[in-house]
């Protein structure tokens, strides 16, 4: 059996120093690129020991522990025990995901391989092929974790904007949940109110003269005199105009009703219960999967 003892240190450096940034870019954590070589380095001379036979005492789970830590102490400091313990912890994750992908992909494609003295060994006719094939192995498993997890991340960011929302109009109530925009800043100039938007098709009791007045998404001036003339007078009282400039910097207007009050809920279990706010009605989707149907003006949730 034959090892090139080259191509071993450069993948085993290039796999430590993926497995490093990595654990870097889940914990926000800041990186020095010349602490990142000298941890991935480390981590490449220890696989050193498994061809010296005298150095049994490396092949303990206890040096393998050390080693790591060592890694990552060099890598990224110490601050203290808990952020050391969870950088550690990061660091096993992303190693065991890596190492899991790669060996995942090597049964997919049937390289034949076996386990040496606790040492995962491939066997192959050509070895820059099978150097080629394990870096890009490690580069697509690193690439697909990376991508996860900003997916979970912008999702988990997201999620934390999420609240309840109950509305409650003369003696209807609606119930929906609602995505705090923090770049919505949309006031009725006359009398100051905040506007929050909802989605207008999920609600039940509004006159169904608000869908007919928006034309091709949107609504005109023109069809405010028909509302008025063909709606309940309770409901006139309730109507506002509020003007906005959309995307295309026109002038435009949404129709908004009064509601009787507000009451916003967050996961803390944290109320807000309003008045003195308008709602703007949108007869489009606010989400493409449906995950909330009304954009909150961030001012709902200042006090």
């Amino acid at each position: 059996m034959v090892f090139y003892l080259d191509l071993i240190l450069l993948l085993n450096f290039m796999i430590d120093t993926l497995i490093l940034l990595t654990t870097a870019k889940f914990l926000h954590l800041k990186i020095k690129k010349i602490r990142i070589t000298l941890g991935a380095m480390i981590g490449a001379a220890y696989t050193m020991v498994f061809f010296i036979p005298y150095l049994s005492a490396a092949h303990l789970l206890l040096t393998k522990i050390l080693i790591s830590i060592l890694m990552v102490w060099v890598s990224f400091g110490f601050l203290h025990l808990i952020q050391m313990v969870r950088t550690l912890a990061t660091f096993y994750f992303v190693s065991f995901l890596m190492g899991g992908g790669v060996f995942a992909l090597q049964y997919l494609f049937q390289i034949d391989h076996e386990v040496i003295k606790g040492v995962y060994v491939t066997h192959s006719s050509n070895p820059f092929f099978l150097l080629l094939f394990i870096v890009i192995a490690v580069l697509g498993v690193w690439f697909f974790s990376n991508r996860t997890f900003l997916s979970l991340e912008r999702k988990g960011n997201v999620e934390q904007h999420f609240v309840d929302v109950e509305i409650e109009v003369f003696e209807h109530r609606h119930q929906c949940k609602g995505l705090v925009d923090t770049g919505n800043r949309l006031y009725d100039p006359i009398t100051r109110k905040p506007v929050m938007i909802l989605e207008a098709k999920s609600v039940s009791f509004l006159p169904t003269i608000f869908q007919t007045a928006y034309q091709h998404g949107q609504f005109h001036l023109e069809s405010l005199e028909e509302i008025t003339k063909n709606i309940d007078p309770a409901w006139q009282t309730r109507i506002h105009l509020v003007p906005f400039r959309s995307v295309s910097k026109e002038m435009q207007f949404l129709l908004c009703i009064r509601p009787d009050k507000v009451v916003i809920s967050s996961k803390n279990q944290t109320h807000w219960t309003h008045t003195k706010v308008l709602i703007g009605l949108d007869y489009g989707h606010l989400s493409n999967d449906h995950s909330y149907s009304a954009i909150i003006h961030p001012e709902l949730l200042a006090g």
